[in-house]
Formats: C-alpha cells, structure tokens, sequence
C-alpha cells in the first residue's frame, strides 16, 4: 500500500515521464518539408504547431510565406482561448444567422463565433469588412494587432497619449495605437520596426509572422489569464471602475462541490480548490453541530483558512439573500463577476462560479450570454451569485400570455420556459401579428404562444399564435359588449371566462343561431383558440 505522499510523488514522476516520453515523439523529428531550423521563424512554428494554435498541410508543408486572411487569423488568435467544444458550440448557435449568410467552413465558423463572443470583432464588422468583391479579405498586421491586444485582454488608460519612433507612424490609425503599445510592452511587437525602421500598418500577414506573434502570445496569456468583456465593442475598452472581487487569504465563501476520502472541494467563485480541516476545527451546518460526514455536495459554506488550505471552521448557511438590479459591469475569463446596480441605490459585485444557475428572459442560459444594461433578479450567498434571473433589453422571449391588463395601459403577462411570469408594457402602436394576420393590441388572448422581440428594454414587436383548445359546462353568465364573454361552470367545477369571436358559430339543436338566442344553464360545448370561442354546439 501506498501513503498518501509516496503516491502523490509516484503520480507526479509518471506524469512526468509520459510527458518527457511525448515530448521525444514531438521534438525528435522535422515537422515540415519547407521550413527547417535554419529559417528565423522554425522555433516559433515548432511551438505554435505544438500547441495546436496553428496547423500544417496535409502535404506536410507549412508555407511560411503564404498570406493569411482575415476569418483564418481570427481562428488562430481565438484558438488562444482554450475554448471547449461544447461552449463552441452554444456561441455558434448564438450567431446562426449572421453565420449562415456565408458560405464559411465549420472551422472559420468556429473562430468567428469566438471572436464575436469574446469581442474580438463586432457583427458589424462581419457584415461589412469580412469580404471584398466575395472573397474574404487579406488580414493585415494593424488589425492582427488588435485582435491579439483583445485576446490578452488590454486595459486602456483613459487620455493617455501614445509614443512611437516607427518612420510610418502617421500611416497607423489613432485608434489602434493602444493597442500596439499594448503589444510592444509586452514585448510581441519591436518597437524599431523592420530593417527601415517602419511598421507598415496596412502590410498582409504572413504566416511565420503570425505564428511569432501568436507565440509570443501565448507565453502572456499564460501568466496574465484573459478577463475581458463579453459585448463587442467599437471603441477601445475602458478601464473598468471596479476590479473584480479579491479573496481574503483568511475568509472563504463558496459552494462544496465534491469530497474526497479526508478532502473537501469548494468552489469559491475564484477557483475550485481542496481543503482539510484543522484538527480542533469546528463545523456547523444552520446553527447545529456537525461533522464531515454531515457535508454535502451543493452546501453553501463560509470557511476560515489558514496556510496550507487548512480549515479552522466551517458554517454551513442555507439561508440566501434577493438582489435587483441593473448589470452595469461584466467580467469574463478565469475568475468571473459582475457587477449590479441595485434599486435601492446601491452598487454589489457578486462571483460568479461553474454551479450559478443562469435564466434569461425565462430561459436557461449561460453567463456569457448576459449584457452590461439587462435587469437582473440575483439570488446570492454573501458575494457568490447562485443563480441570476436576467431580463434582457435587446433580443427575443417566447412564452404563453397568462393574462392581459388593457386599462389606461397595454400590459401582458408572459409565462416563459422557466415558469416565472413577467410583465411587459406595451406600446399602443406596437406592431402585432397573430396568427399571421396584422392586429391590434386588443386583439392578443390568453393563451396566445407569442415571441417578442426587445430594444433597449421596450418591446418592439410581437408574433402572436392562438392555441386550439376545447371546453364545455352549464352557461353561468353572458356579456354582450364590443368584446362578448362568455363564463360557464365546467366540469372542474370551476367558473371560465372566454372571450366570444365575432365570427364564432352558434348552433343550438343542430340550427346555426346567434349570440341573442343564447341562455342561462345551457349546456354548452366549445372550441376555442387560445381564450376565444370560435364554436358553440348546444342541446337543450
């Protein structure tokens, strides 16, 4: 049997050597045909290729001279994100239908879904600058500095002015200068420029150049982890007001997301990291003793922590706090918060860990997908988030209209994926299709499945579809008015409201009657879509 240290030090020296016994696959042999270790870029390619930033040729070339365009440079600076597959996949299906306009290959469709999630790029930018005459245009080295500058999340000093000895200087756009500062002191770009001393902005890019600069990348974004903003960006970024939550070295807050034989795993926000309790520590789970045994996955814990991931105590607290708000600040990449301006004037940022449920207008969603301005309803353990309600002010909301407030103003409730129910004001001249057909406000019925479409908080359009249905009771009350109604006790035993068609046909005994030949305590049969009538069959 192995003690626990002399099986870690096993673990560590197997490791070790697979990764040596790999690392003699990779290095002992050329990797091109057209590139060798004479050539100023091969140390740059070997390491760029080993990575997997960069790919070869099936004929097992490299070109380093081949010119790159701008959706392929764009996938291999977001290969720099480490992205899994899976989140890929969900940012593709968040821009389908820009994607889809252009006959792109899944790879480029990758890289650019990336990119605009990340900020790299803007849709716009897609729309407008990815193609010249149909082809997609050559990338040049001032926007590959940009896009680099991004990925190593660049944070700009507001009025700073910016200095360079390049002989081209005029010819580099003053709002990519920041970001070539950025890469020059952080030394992926030469401050003396090329053998003539320029930087030649509007200059293709080739690929040993990328390759340099990708590799050089890489080796930053190792020691600084990327944290920039999710939303697309047309300005330079600005030099957010409050930086993300820093941890107590002695405090812990978080959620326990495993245990393992004597080792507890919490999720801080921060990170996911393993602990051990002091010998004389203390646990309470609600005010009451407990043990580790006691422990459970899910729990939400405050700990104190001393040197070594040692516990000294832990209280296990189910109670949770409700925060409103508007998002004002998001951050994303390792360590990821955001913060909210509450209604009550004041201003929380909360962590934000793997296990926070995240539901936008009703739907289950993921943390990326919300925007600096969307309302936010955040249940919160101290400063963790645990799940946020968010309330976008632009995009879609599909959901069934659970009723109708049409007083002095236009107000639906909406019941979404989730179940909650939200309401939203309507405009009067607000464009509305039902069923395909123009209408006006009035015309919307409970139990309407509609879409709508938000701007800037306000709804802008609604597709509205009736849902047939059926029901049938003894007529309680009739309402002849411009809107007929209808109530009947059905065999639920509950009273119903339903709403007459002008256009509903009325039979009683078999002969087509009208909504006057109608009467109490008839028993009546209808068919419906949504909450209106649009058949009557009635026997005496």
């Amino acid at each position: 049997m192995f003690t626990n240290k002399s099986y870690r030090k096993t673990t560590i020296l197997l490791i070790i050597f697979l990764l040596f016994l790999n690392g003699i696959g990779v290095y002992g042999e050329g990797m091109f045909t057209d590139i060798d270790t004479n050539h100023w870029a091969y140390d740059y390619v070997e390491k760029v290729v080993d990575l997997g930033l960069m790919d070869g040729y099936d004929d097992a070339t490299f070109r380093p001279n081949e010119v790159v365009n701008t959706a392929d440079a764009l996938v291999y600076v977001t290969r720099l994100f480490n992205i899994p597959k899976e989140e890929v996949q969900r940012m593709r299906e968040r821009y389908y239908n820009l994607l889809n306009r252009y006959e792109l290959s899944e790879i480029r469709k990758d890289g650019l879904a990336i990119a605009l999630s990340k900020g790299l790029v803007t849709e716009k930018f897609v729309e407008n600058n990815l193609f010249v005459k149909g082809k997609i245009r050559t990338a040049t080295k001032v926007e590959l500095s940009i896009y680099i500058a991004k990925a190593l999340g660049i944070v700009e000093e507001e009025g700073e002015v910016f200095v360079f000895f390049y002989k081209d200087t005029d010819n580099i756009p003053e709002g990519a200068r920041p970001y070539i500062k950025f890469l020059i002191d952080n030394g992926i770009l030469d401050a003396k420029g090329d053998g003539e001393g320029k930087f030649n902005p509007g200059q293709p890019i080739i690929r040993s150049v990328l390759a340099k600069m990708l590799c050089l990348s890489h080796s930053k974004i190792d020691r600084n982890p990327v944290d920039i903003p999710e939303t697309p960006v047309e300005e330079p970024i600005e030099t957010p007001i409050e930086k993300p939550i820093v941890e107590d070295k002695d405090q812990l807050v978080g959620i326990i997301v495993g245990k393992i034989d004597k080792f507890i795993f919490i999720n801080s926000g921060q990170r996911v990291d393993s602990y051990t309790f002091d010998k004389e520590a203390s646990i309470t789970i609600d005010g009451n003793d407990a043990t580790f045994q006691d422990l459970q996955q899910g729990m939400n814990i405050k700990a104190v922590v001393s040197e070594g991931n040692i516990l000294k105590s832990l209280t296990v607290d189910s109670s949770k706090e409700i925060f409103t708000g508007t998002i004002s600040k998001i951050y994303l990449g390792t360590i990821s918060s955001m913060v909210v301006d509450l209604d009550d004037g004041d201003t929380k940022t909360f962590h934000i860990s793997k296990e926070t449920e995240v539901f936008i207008n009703g739907k289950e969603s993921y943390f990326y997908s919300l925007r600096e301005g969307d309302r936010a309803k955040v249940e919160a353990f101290d400063n963790l988030a645990l799940s946020i309600a968010g309330e976008s002010k632009d995009g879609k909301v599909a959901g069934v209209i659970k009723d109708r407030i049409f007083d002095e103003e236009y107000i639906i409730l909406v019941e979404r994926e989730d179940k909650t129910t939200y309401e939203y004001l309507l405009k009067e001249n607000l464009l509305v299709n039902r069923n395909f057909n123009g209408v006006s406000i009035k015309e919307l019925r409970r139990g309407d499945e509609v879409v709508l479409s938000l701007s800037e908080g306000e709804v802008d359009t609604i597709e509205a579809k009736s849902v047939p249905g059926e029901d049938e009771g003894y007529i309680q009350e009739i309402l002849i008015s411009k809107e007929p109604k209808l109530t009947i006790l059905n065999s639920s035993g509950e009273l119903v409201d339903y709403y007459i068609s002008q256009e509903a046909l009325i039979k009683i005994d078999k002969e087509i009657k009208g909504i006057y030949d109608l009467r109490l305590d008839y028993f009546a049969k209808l068919k419906l879509e949504s909450d209106e009538i649009v058949n009557i069959e009635i026997e005496k």
